[in-house]
């Protein structure tokens, strides 16, 4: 969860078929597919996978079983079930209460911000249903904010060496633009 930012039903959900180890063509990572009678807003969605994630999956293949994660007689995993084993290791490790589960979900969502992914990128990985859920998850840095205008800069000087900047649809003459400025 903490790699792919699965909701705790699509993980418990997640069956062998629904994932994909080897690349895509012109891809660069594998992906799981979240099936949209399994997402909460009922739409499919892929989710890139983490070389970590892959490591950890490719560790627990089990070609007999559907369930990615199950019990030991191959049955899904209850959500109940999953929340009293974090409970105990929480308790034992001695870590805060509001800890759970869903944490991890939203430690992905922040490290995608962190991470420089927008608002519409978080909301596709993360099945939101609208952007504005994804935007409690991008807090622009200084560092970001300069990084922007850099490149907003960089775009803005490429315009002016293919001999215009479109502004809206109308379009500005560079010979215009030197002539106000001289």
């Amino acid at each position: 969860m903490l790699d792919t930012g699965l909701r705790i039903g699509e993980a418990l959900k997640l069956e062998w078929s629904d994932v994909r180890l080897a690349p895509a063509k012109g891809a660069k990572y594998g992906y799981l597919t979240i099936r949209a009678s399994n997402a909460k807003n009922s739409k499919s969605r892929n989710i890139p996978l983490t070389d970590r994630a892959s490591a950890i999956l490719r560790q627990q293949i089990r070609k007999e079983t559907a369930f990615v994660f199950q019990r030991p007689d191959g049955s899904a995993l209850y959500q109940t079930w999953l929340n009293q084993q974090h409970t105990d290791v929480r308790n034992t490790l001695k870590l805060p209460e509001d800890f759970v589960l869903h944490s991890l979900r939203h430690t992905f969502g922040t490290r995608l911000g962190e991470a420089g992914a927008d608002a519409f990128t978080i909301m596709k990985l993360m099945g939101h249903s609208t952007v504005t859920v994804s935007q409690r998850y991008v807090h622009p840095s200084p560092e970001s904010m300069e990084t922007a205008v850099g490149r907003l800069e960089a775009l803005n000087a490429s315009k002016r060496q293919e001999g215009g900047t479109k502004v809206g649809t109308v379009e500005v003459e560079v010979k215009a633009e030197k002539e106000q400025v001289a």
